[in-house]
């Protein structure tokens, strides 16, 4: 009977050398994980998350500042309205209807709970600015617009000393801007459709309503066609010669001249 003879030395440690290894790239995994589960400061977390939005990398700057809200006590009045202003940027700031909606909700908390801070007009602000991200094309549904033109105007109403009046002010005027495209947009769509009498409803509502209109004389002009077309010469004189007046220079100015010099003429 052969006994069995052990291997040499150096092979068992040939056979030890893979398990060693092993467990040290184990025990230098563990190291790192360890190292990264170190808490960072709350107010290092809030600079970190800042710095990304001003990088334009807000998904990544919302999961720190949504981290934050779990760990910052709720009766904490510095840093926890800091945070969820910037949240709510962070939403504003990346686009899109879904976003818009996150930043809108994110903005009224805030001033639900601080509406005598600061940023508070700020907030109330961007409320307008958030619906007016989502507002439609004129030749559709303008409630969002009118939603607008209702936040932008608590701004004055609510902060009259805030820097951000003027340019609540502003917003209101492009909101009315297009308030009055969608009028423009139905009157030439029924002038188009020769139902000159539609039309010309609508074509009286931008002049009455929205009289800083940025096609003004456009309007004048397919009122006085309207007027013109409906056996209305008189009236449609009216606004032919405001037309003339208001925009002397106008491309539709010398096509108002003729149909009034024609109107002398019968």
């Amino acid at each position: 009977m052969t006994t069995r003879r052990n291997p040499p030395r150096y092979v068992q440690a040939l056979r030890i050398l893979p398990a060693a290894a092993l467990i040290l790239v184990a025990s230098l995994a563990c190291h790192r994980q360890a190292k990264n589960r170190i808490v960072q400061p709350v107010d290092q977390v809030y600079r970190d998350a800042t710095q990304k939005i001003q990088k334009k990398r807000y998904y990544a700057a919302r999961s720190l500042l949504q981290s934050l809200l779990t760990r910052i006590p709720q009766d904490d009045r510095d840093l926890l309205p800091l945070v969820q202003i910037k949240l709510a940027d962070a939403f504003y700031l990346d686009g899109g209807i879904l976003n818009l909606g996150e930043a809108l909700g994110a903005y009224r908390n805030f001033l639900t709970y601080y509406p005598l801070r600061e940023e508070a007009a700020y907030a109330q602000f961007q409320v307008g600015m958030s619906y007016f991200g989502q507002v439609l094309a004129p030749d559709r549904d303008q409630d969002l617009t009118y939603r607008a033109i209702s936040e932008f105007e608590k701004v004055e109403r609510l902060y009259p000393d805030s820097p951000q009046v003027g340019k609540a002010r502003t917003q209101v005027l492009l909101c009315r801007e297009r308030l009055a495209a969608h009028e423009f947009v139905i009157g030439r769509f029924y002038y188009q459709k020769k139902s000159y009498m539609a039309a010309a409803d609508r074509f009286r509502v931008v002049l009455d309503k929205y009289p800083y209109y940025s096609q003004t004389d456009e309007v004048l002009y397919l009122l006085g066609s309207c007027l013109v077309f409906t056996d209305n010469p008189d009236e449609a004189r009216l606004y032919f010669e405001r037309l003339i007046h208001e925009y002397p220079q106008g491309r539709l100015t010398r096509q108002a001249r003729e149909i009034l010099r024609k109107q002398g003429e019968e």
